[in-house]
């Protein structure tokens, strides 16, 4: 509660405030529990080393093309799917309308948290180490989908969770090709960012999750 208080003044008799101090201890924790449970060979379980430029290109052509496959599709087959997809993309963007009152601290964490942590977290976990032990087992399109299905299902949202699965398939053919989870934490991280930066420039961070998506 101290650290709520010092983050966002004033909020911290309200459980809701909590909300982006708990989802990013829980990113740390993840990131630290496969620190510690997978060392000393940590590095080379989630894959985590050097690729070349191209590989951060094609990480970056291939949640690209998530989106410019799965969008015209979704809006084919689902016109208000897709709408409400995009509400719950530029209301991620403002952490569901926090960002726009938050203070420094609070936003300074909301933004480490989607920028740092999140993407950290998440692709050590399903490109790297998931994506790992499963390889040793079963076929490439096997780990690649599984991985996949696992990225978008902890997204939770039904209208996002085509694009999620679409990026898991890119970003997993990349780990496939590289060998490496660097090119999809950068372009990961890259791509939290621009959804904080649409959702100022469309929104101001006023942003919140349609009742659909919250």
């Amino acid at each position: 509660m101290l650290a709520l208080r010092l983050a966002h003044p004033g909020t911290a008799g309200d459980p809701a405030a909590l909300a982006p101090i708990i989802v990013a201890e829980v990113y740390a924790l993840l990131l630290a529990s496969l620190a510690v449970g997978l060392r000393p060979h940590f590095r080379e379980i989630v894959a985590l080393r050097g690729c070349t430029a191209r590989d951060v290109a094609l990480a970056a052509l291939a949640c690209a093309a998530a989106y410019a496959i799965t969008g015209p599709l979704q809006a084919a087959v689902a016109p208000r799917s897709w709408g409400t997809a995009l509400a719950i993309l530029r209301a991620m963007g403002s952490d569901d309308g926090r960002l726009a009152s938050a203070g420094p601290a609070m936003a300074g964490l909301v933004v480490v948290r989607a920028c740092n942590l999140a993407p950290l977290g998440e692709e050590l976990l399903f490109r790297g180490a998931l994506f790992g032990w499963l390889r040793q087992r079963v076929s490439a399109r096997t780990t690649i989908g599984v991985t996949a299905a696992g990225f978008a299902a902890i997204h939770t949202y039904p209208p996002v969770l085509p694009l999620a699965f679409a990026i898991g398939v890119g970003l997993g053919w990349v780990r496939e090709r590289s060998g490496s989870t660097l090119p999809t934490v950068v372009v990961h991280v890259l791509h939290n960012g621009a959804l904080i930066a649409v959702s100022y420039a469309l929104t101001g961070w006023s942003a919140r999750l349609p009742p659909w998506g919250g």
